[in-house]
């Protein structure tokens, strides 16, 4: 994880377009969300998750970085998805 990475930082990437302040905070609030939830995962999950979403790399990337089995990245990348889904759901 980034050192500093905040909720903050995390809104800025949505995308720049003209939004009504509702869609904004509804954004932000799922920013939040996501961000509490990615807290929540397994120490593996966590980092895969980041790895994948935020520094952007591959599967096969993934792997060699964190010396895990490309099948083992994959299933600890859909375990985490499948944890922020959950609570997204829960939240609308």
């Amino acid at each position: 994880m980034r050192p500093g990475l905040s909720p903050a930082d995390l809104r800025d990437w949505l995308p720049d377009r003209q939004v009504s302040p509702e869609a904004a905070v509804l954004a932000k609030e799922q920013v939040n969300v996501i961000w509490s939830v990615v807290t929540q995962l397994s120490e593996r999950q966590r980092t895969v998750f980041l790895l994948r979403f935020v520094e952007e790399m591959d599967l096969l990337e993934i792997a060699g970085a964190t010396g895990m089995k490309e099948g083992t990245v994959k299933t600890h990348l859909f375990r985490a998805l499948q944890s922020i889904r959950a609570k997204l759901e829960v939240t609308k």
